[in-house]
C-alpha cells in the first residue's frame, strides 16, 4: 500500500518595526512551505518519506536536497506488542512544540521557545514502546542535522546524540513521533504528558566539529552567533590542520497537553512546555531556557487561540567582538504573546489562520545604511553588529500574519 500526500502554504506577514534607514512598515508575501509524501506499508513493516520544496530552509552543505522524512518502522515482537524499531531521517524526540505538525496547529509559526529547544531532523534509529497509555522512546542520531553528504574525515570521537522522551498519552497524540496541534473532532477528555532529555559529547571532525558544522535547523544553543564556545579554539595543531576543543550539550523539559470537549462541536484546548538547556567546554559554559503556554477554544469551525511564550538568553551570549558588550540586558527575557483565529474551511485540508504575534523585548539589529533585522526571523543577522556603526536594541515588534493552507 502507498498513499501520496501534499501540503501547500501560503503566507502573507505585515510588520512594524521601528528602523532609521528604511520604512517602519513592512509587507511580505511567500510561499511557506510545499511538501509532497509518500506514507505505505509493506506487510507489517510501515514506511513514509517527505520532500521539502518552495521557500523552506535548504541545507547550505547539501542544497540539492530538500529530503526531511524517510524512514521504516519495523515492529520487534521479541520486546512485546507495541515495540517499534525505527531507522532512517525523520523528527528528533524531544519537546512537544517541535514535535507538532505544521500542517495541524492553528497558528503560522512555532513560537520563540522554539529557537531555544528546537532538534529538527536528523537520521539515526530509535527504539519506540506503549504499553497501555504509557509510552516512550530512546533514539541515537547523528546531531549533525539532516541531509549530511557523505565525508569521510578524520575524527576524535564522542558520544553520538542520545534522546528519550517519556511519558503517558490516552489517545491525544497518535504516537510520539505523530503529533497535531489540534483535534477538530474532540469526543473525550484527552490527555498526554511527558519529560524529554538529551545529552551529547561533541564530536571533532576534520578541521571543525559535528556541532560547529550544523548547517540546518540549529537552535541558538548550538550557532557559534551566539554561542561563544562552540567554535572556540584552537586548542593544537597537527602540522596545518588545527582542531576546535569539543563540548557537551544537554537538555531536559517537560510538556503537556489537555482537550476537553463542551458538546455541539464545541472544545477546549491547552498546552504547557517548559525546557532548560546547557554547553560547556573547557573555554567556558552557557544556557539557555524557554517556556511557552497557549489555550484555545473550538467551536466549528472556527477555533480561537492566545499563546504566551518566553525566551532567556544566556548572559554570556555572543553579543560581543573583542569582548565588548554590543547588546543591553542580554540576559532578561523575551516575550511573545500571540493571539491567533483559525477558519477550517475543509478542516486541514483548507484552512485559513490569522495570528497577531507582540514581541516584548525583542533584539532589533540594525546595520547602518541598509535597516532593521528582527532577531526571531533573522537571528543570524546578530554577526552585523561586530562592524562599526551598526548596533542591536530591544524593541516592541508587531506582526499580522496571515496563512491559507491547502493539503491532499
Amino acid at each position: 500500500r502507498l498513499d501520496l500526500h501534499g501540503r501547500g502554504q501560503m503566507i502573507g506577514v505585515g510588520q512594524f518595526v521601528p528602523d532609521p534607514f528604511r520604512d517602519n512598515a513592512r509587507v511580505y508575501l511567500f510561499l511557506k512551505q510545499a511538501r509532497l509524501g509518500v506514507k505505505g506499508n509493506h506487510e507489517e513493516i510501515k514506511f513514509e518519506a517527505q520532500m521539502a520544496f518552495g521557500g523552506e530552509n535548504a541545507n547550505g552543505s547539501n542544497t540539492d536536497l530538500g529530503l526531511l522524512d524517510f524512514f521504516a518502522d519495523i515492529p520487534v515482537k521479541a520486546l512485546g506488542s507495541d515495540t517499534v524499531f525505527k531507522i532512517g531521517q525523520f523528527r528528533v524526540p524531544y519537546s512537544r512544540e517541535g514535535l507538532t505538525d505544521r500542517g495541524a496547529m492553528n497558528w503560522s509559526e512555532r513560537s520563540i521557545m522554539n529557537m531555544a529547544s528546537y532538534q529538527g531532523r536528523d537520521y539515526g534509529l530509535a527504539l519506540l514502546k506503549k504499553k497501555d497509555k504509557l509510552t516512550g522512546t530512546l533514539g541515537v542520531f547523528s546531531a549533525g542535522g539532516r541531509d549530511v553528504p557523505q565525508r569521510y574525515l578524520p575524527e576524535v570521537l564522542g558520544v553520538p546524540e542520545l534522546v528519550a522522551r517519556f511519558g503517558y498519552n490516552d489517545g491525544v497524540d497518535e504516537d510520539i513521533y505523530h503529533v497535531a496541534g489540534t483535534d477538530l473532532d474532540v469526543k473525550r477528555t484527552g490527555k498526554a504528558a511527558y519529560i524529554n532529555a538529551l545529552f551529547m559529547q561533541d564530536t571533532l571532525i576534520g578541521h571543525s566539529s559535528v556541532l560547529n558544522v550544523r548547517t540546518i535547523d540549529k537552535n541558538l544553543l548550538i550557532d557559534a552567533n551566539y554561542n561563544p564556545y562552540i567554535s572556540a579554539g584552537p586548542n593544537k595543531t597537527n602540522g596545518t590542520a588545527s582542531t576546535l576543543q569539543r563540548g557537551n550539550i544537554w537538555f531536559v523539559g517537560g510538556d503537556a497537553a489537555l482537550r476537553h470537549p463542551l458538546g455541539g462541536g464545541k472544545a477546549l484546548e491547552a498546552e504547557a512546555e517548559v525546557n532548560w538547556g546547557g554547553y560547556d567546554n573547557r573555554f567556558g559554559s552557557m544556557h539557555i531556557g524557554s517556556a511557552r503556554v497557549q489555550g484555545g477554544y473550538q467551536v466549528r469551525p472556527y477555533h480561537i487561540g492566545l499563546r504566551y511564550a518566553a525566551l532567556l538568553l544566556d548572559k554570556g551570549t555572543n553579543y560581543r567582538t573583542g569582548g565588548k558588550n554590543f547588546s543591553p540586558a542580554v540576559g532578561s527575557v523575551i516575550h511573545e504573546i500571540a493571539p491567533a483565529l483559525t477558519w477550517h474551511i475543509k478542516e486541514h485540508n483548507m484552512k485559513v489562520v490569522a495570528d497577531l504575534p507582540v514581541y516584548l523585548n525583542m533584539p532589533v539589529f540594525y546595520e547602518k545604511g541598509v535597516g532593521a533585522y528582527v532577531f526571531a526571523e533573522q537571528p543570524g543577522q546578530v554577526s552585523l553588529i561586530a562592524t562599526g556603526g551598526n548596533g542591536v536594541a530591544r524593541r516592541i515588534i508587531v506582526e499580522g500574519r496571515m496563512m491559507f493552507q491547502f493539503l491532499f
